[in-house]
């Protein structure tokens, strides 16, 4: 008896520190906050709903029109480095007429590069002839700064901003397919002139013919790579993405799966494009490709690009992988802890009007990295620019296209003119104001009450209090009759409940 009564009273302790645990405030400090997840919503009230949101297309940014390029080229990365932009992509060419498919030369690593993020040029590196021959009678002036080996086919830079990182190694990249055994790594000091890092694959388990990416995550100190994956072993089950870590480069952890929400359907996801979001980093963000398999109907014949189609299914006819009915689309997914995602099954880039010709297999895969670029409208606030390439398979029209959303504008938490609200779990903050990233319409509203733990209007910051905000800004300060500093607040655990009325909320922020 006396037996049972201790477990008794240990199950109680227990079940007490669990619940006290589970109640204890977020932290979030002055990060900034985003509504990619659930992660620090209490209860949704009204008709609030969250809402996926998707980018503009702008102008075509790079044509793949070069010999040593055509219509394979692809699987860039980007990123700003300084005061330029900085892009690495494949340059390659298959032949899909006549069949069979083949490959037309071959893969090469190009470099590019920008001053605004809009406006791109292909530098004449002078490293390696074109085309290659045993006498070296090709070409230096070409853009061309790696090529030979396996890693050619995806070769995938990044700036490491480890402080511990040696200057010799400033600019990272790992590259190889099962060819090669796994991935290796590669360095170099400027981000131009590149040798080998590792001696071998430092991971060996996964696919890897895909574009494998990594990057220092300064949140969680350590190397993070992101691996094509199948959910079985020997290339079956589902295309899928893994995860390997590091803390020096060198040494890598076993890949391990990503995990999604139970009422995600299954999904084959091609690429992967993971990163810290960079105005956010402690969120990881990734803008998978989606494979779709489609039987060869009628129907599927007479999407554009019709002749393109014919000929990619009469070069492949016989192989029993594709029936060249397969499409591509572009995934959104986020993270906080590095494995769990929560993915969005809507498409966040749809392949568009059909007259357009993106409705086959390798079209609308988005480059890795995003990055910040001026609006065309003065004034404006920043938007953030994206590339997805269109014209697979077609030397004549295979391209990149920049495409831009707002600030912090994948996901907002959106109601329609009757409102709807949301509620926080209990936070703590540091900051003397509370900023907004929000737009509503004419007749639209947003109010904001901050509340007690117990979920109680503090006095001043009551709904009754909170001045009514309308407009379209990535940086508007929330005020209460007036007033806007917050800073007495600091250390309390509250809540914040968002009152909005046709309108959209994208984030928000306490700052200084």
């Amino acid at each position: 008896m006396c037996h049972w009564l201790n477990r008794f009273v240990v199950l109680v302790i227990s079940t007490f520190a669990v619940t006290a645990r589970a109640a204890e405030p977020i932290d979030i400090g002055s990060r900034r906050e985003l509504f990619v997840d659930q992660a620090l919503v209490e209860r949704l009230h009204g008709r609030a709903e969250f809402r996926l949101h998707h980018p503009t297309p702008r102008e075509v940014a790079l044509t793949f029109e070069k010999p040593w390029e055509g219509n394979a080229s692809g699987y860039a990365t980007v990123f700003q480095d300084g005061d330029i932009f900085r892009m690495y992509y494949r340059g390659h060419r298959y032949i899909i007429d006549p069949p069979p498919l083949r490959q037309a030369q071959s893969e090469v690593v190009c470099y590019a590069e920008s001053r605004d993020g809009v406006h791109w040029v292909k530098p004449n590196l002078g490293l390696f002839d074109w085309p290659p021959t045993m006498n070296n009678t090709g070409t230096k002036e070409n853009n061309i700064f790696w090529r030979g080996g396996y890693e050619t086919h995806n070769f995938a830079p990044f700036k490491d901003t480890n402080p511990a990182c040696v200057p010799d190694e400033r600019y990272k990249a790992v590259g190889g397919t099962t060819a090669s055994k796994g991935l290796l790594t590669f360095k170099s000091a400027d981000g131009i002139h590149w040798s080998k890092l590792s001696d071998g694959p430092v991971v060996t388990t996964g696919a890897f013919d895909s574009h494998n990416t990594v990057f220092w995550d300064a949140s969680r100190q350590r190397y993070s790579m992101y691996v094509r994956y199948f959910s079985e072993k020997d290339f079956k089950g589902l295309r899928s993405i893994g995860v390997s870590h590091s803390t020096d480069f060198k040494t890598w952890s076993e890949p391990v799966g990503l995990t999604y929400p139970a009422d995600s359907p299954p999904q084959q996801m091609y690429t992967n494009q993971i990163a810290p979001y960079h105005r956010a980093p402690h969120i990881l963000m990734g803008f998978p490709t989606r494979f779709v398999s489609r039987p060869l109907t009628d129907h599927a014949k007479q999407l554009e690009p019709v002749k393109t189609r014919a000929q990619f299914a009469a070069s492949i006819a016989g192989s029993g992988a594709y029936t060249g009915a397969e499409v591509t689309d572009g995934l959104f997914m986020t993270s906080r802890d590095g494995r769990a995602f929560r993915r969005w099954d809507e498409a966040f880039l749809r392949p568009g009007p059909e007259a357009e010709g993106r409705w086959i297999y390798g079209d609308n895969y988005q480059s890795y990295g995003l990055f910040e670029t001026r609006s065309a409208t003065p004034g404006a606030p920043h938007e953030l620019s994206l590339h997805f390439n269109e014209g697979s398979w077609r030397d004549e029209t295979h391209r990149l296209r920049r495409y831009t959303i707002r600030l912090d504008g994948f996901v907002s938490l959106r109601a329609p003119l009757t409102g709807g609200e949301l509620t926080t779990k209990p936070l703590k903050f540091t900051g003397r104001r509370l900023s907004l990233n929000y737009s509503t319409s004419a007749a639209g509203s947003l109010r904001i009450e901050i509340q007690d733990a117990a979920g109680q209007p503090i006095p001043g910051f009551s709904l009754a209090d909170a001045d009514e905000l309308f407009g379209d800004s990535v940086d508007q300060t929330a005020s209460w009759k007036n007033a806007t500093d917050i800073n007495r607040l600091v250390g309390q655990e509250v809540r914040l409940r968002f009152v909005l009325h046709d309108g959209d909320l994208f984030s928000f922020q306490f700052r200084d």
